[in-house]
């Protein structure tokens, strides 16, 4: 999220399950010395561009979905918004199991709210698994906090990184006013 620019940024990174050791494998060796986890907003400029560079090398398949206009006292909307458009394009990929990293009990409770009112309309399968993990646990957690650090800075005018992201991304624009 970034509120000065009115930018909502969700992204999901789709990693075949034949996938998943090997690049949990490469992102624990982006880890400098007694760091716990992977996280966008704490690192350096120079490791930023290490970091995309690796990710870069595992050729993503992303999903993102950019809100636009976001009003500070709505950010709740906005991340509805951007939720329900994430959870249908990976719906539409068969993505049979979506892992979204933890937040505060309120926000966890909110996201499941959410799942379950696409649930009803019929807008997210039934058999689509989807579970909360934290990322400390769970590696695969950076590749999307990494991907949307590189969005959300893309689309405040500096391409750099984006524009050495490779693999397959599908970006949406939702409007959050």
């Amino acid at each position: 999220m970034r509120i000065d620019d009115g930018l909502y940024v969700l992204a999901a990174v789709i990693v075949p399950v034949e996938y998943a050791d090997e690049h949990r494998a490469a992102l624990r060796a982006l880890l400098l010395r007694k760091q716990p986890r992977l996280h966008w907003r704490d690192e350096r400029p120079k490791r930023r561009l290490e970091i995309t560079r690796a990710v870069a090398a595992l050729h993503p398949n992303t999903v993102i979905v950019i809100g636009t206009r976001l009003m500070p006292a709505k950010q709740r909307r906005a991340r509805r918004k951007c939720l329900e458009r994430l959870l249908w394009h990976l719906a539409c990929r068969d993505v049979p199991h979506v892992v979204m990293e933890r937040r505060n009990t309120e926000g966890n409770k909110e996201d499941l709210d959410m799942v379950n009112a696409l649930r009803a309309r019929e807008a997210l399968p039934q058999d689509m698994h989807v579970e909360w993990a934290s990322p400390l646990v769970e590696e695969l957690l950076w590749l999307p906090d990494v991907v949307a650090g590189i969005v959300a800075r893309a689309e405040t005018g500096d391409r750099t990184l984006r524009d050495l992201l490779l693999g397959d991304h599908l970006v949406e624009h939702v409007s959050c006013d």
